[in-house]
């Protein structure tokens, strides 16, 4: 029968092989043209590295791309709220919409999204699908919103058969109300499938099926191209330091952290403390043996640049807890409740007894003066997503020197002695 692929956002940014490529993001693009895709929502990562690239990416895509809630006056960049496709005699229509969790835009630096505004996801997304669902036998919903404000869309609404999600990494395939709810994990890990049954111009049954890739045959002319991709730029698999041992995801945070701690800063500031956040840490770990530029490259996909200036302990306590802190029942959010950031300074984060089962932090203890400044250095996602915007503007400035620029010139100093992890996990709770 008829087959219709989709994707739900962020098929960039995590692999320098696509990210640092000529024309960045159009490696990817290229295996997707090769395989066949039809519609994809726009996800914050495609924004990475700015409105530019995107319009490249969107003009190099044979399929489409659709958004309901990103409106753009940018020349090649502007994306159809939704699309309907008829199959054998019945409509199916698909909505595109990402997220703006980070006042009001997508997650990722604000600079990224210039030229391009956005409308509020959760009642653009329901007031999107309920158009198009007057019109359609079968509705779509490609949601980069993550799955809690896909649970809420489905409790608020039956607009939509079936919210194919991403953002937020989960994994499952059930049904929510009225709706069906799917998430991939990561990485094509997974895909969902949804086989709809038709007979006589109507929909007689829908099945879906959430299969794991890795029980699926390699197909030899995508690993041709997938491995052509991959030695195009031989500079990116050169060794640039050796391992002794194998280093944890922990471990490379530390590695992270001393990078921004020990790199070379002008007019010779030297931190005293160090910020950087878990889940800006890519590589989950570095195994013994070479260690390639490719890999550092992936570490920080983001082109992350470091903050510096001074903080009191206070103001650096303030936004340690309201990160550990934040989220509720109704809208949890998945990196709190455990230490998101992780610094050359070890801490303890002392817990209270509410809410049950998951108590959050009353208190830090660590030993800062609590009466002086300290000289700090944080990579730009803290500054500007967790530190009031009052304290960045009058106390931190950005170096626009990158945390890659950082991590390669500390591996590269390794030299023969090579690099021996510390997996030392010193933020802990209490």
């Amino acid at each position: 029968g008829e087959v219709i692929l989709v994707d739900s956002g962020d098929r960039v940014s995590g692999n320098a092989y696509v990210d640092d490529a000529t024309e960045s993001g159009m490696p990817i693009i290229e295996l997707m043209n090769a395989v066949g895709y039809d519609l994809v929502t726009v996800g914050n990562h495609e924004f990475d590295k700015g409105t530019e690239a995107l319009a490249t990416m969107i003009q190099g895509s044979e399929f489409g791309w659709l958004c309901a809630n990103a409106n753009s006056e940018i020349e090649g960049l502007r994306f159809a709220p939704s699309k309907i496709l008829n199959i054998a005699g019945v409509d199916l229509g698909f909505v595109g919409i990402i997220s703006t969790d980070n006042n009001g835009y997508p997650l990722g630096k604000r600079s990224s999204y210039e030229g391009v505004t956005f409308s509020e996801d959760l009642t653009t997304a329901i007031s999107a699908s309920e158009e198009i669902a007057s019109e359609c036998d079968f509705v779509v919903l490609l949601s980069h919103m993550g799955l809690d404000r896909d649970m809420r869309l489905a409790s608020e609404t039956d607009a939509c058969d079936w919210i194919a999600g991403g953002h937020s990494h989960d994994r499952l395939s059930e049904r929510t109300n009225n709706t069906h709810i799917s998430q991939n994990n990561k990485n094509i890990r997974y895909v969902t499938v949804a086989t709809l049954d038709i007979q006589q111009g109507e929909i007689a049954n829908v099945e879906y099926e959430q299969i794991d890739m890795s029980e699926i045959e390699e197909d030899g002319a995508m690993r041709e191209l997938v491995d052509r991709i991959k030695l195009s730029d031989p500079t990116l698999n050169e060794p640039v330091a050796r391992a002794n041992a194998d280093a944890t995801h922990s471990g490379v945070a530390n590695l992270t952290v001393t990078a921004l701690k020990e790199h070379s800063y002008p007019d010779g500031f030297v931190p005293e403390v160090v910020f950087y956040h878990f889940g800006g840490v890519r590589l989950s770990e570095i195994k013994t043996g070479d260690i390639r530029r490719v890999d550092i490259l992936n570490n920080d996909p983001f082109l992350s640049t470091i903050y510096i200036g001074e903080m009191t302990p206070q103001q650096m306590e303030q936004f340690i807890l309201d990160k550990y802190n934040s989220g509720s029942p109704e809208n949890p959010d998945k990196e709190s409740h455990y230490p998101y950031f992780r610094s050359n300074i070890p801490y303890q984060i002392i817990l209270g007894t509410e809410p049950e089962g998951q108590p959050d932090a009353k208190d830090i203890v660590w030993e800062l003066e609590p009466e002086r400044k300290y000289r700090v250095a944080m990579c730009n996602y803290i500054a500007e997503s967790y530190i009031d915007e009052s304290i960045v503007e009058s106390q931190l400035h950005d170096t626009e020197i990158s945390v890659r620029e950082a991590l390669l010139k500390l591996v590269e100093g390794f030299g023969e002695s090579g690099y021996t992890p510390d997996n030392t996990l010193y933020q802990t709770e209490l």
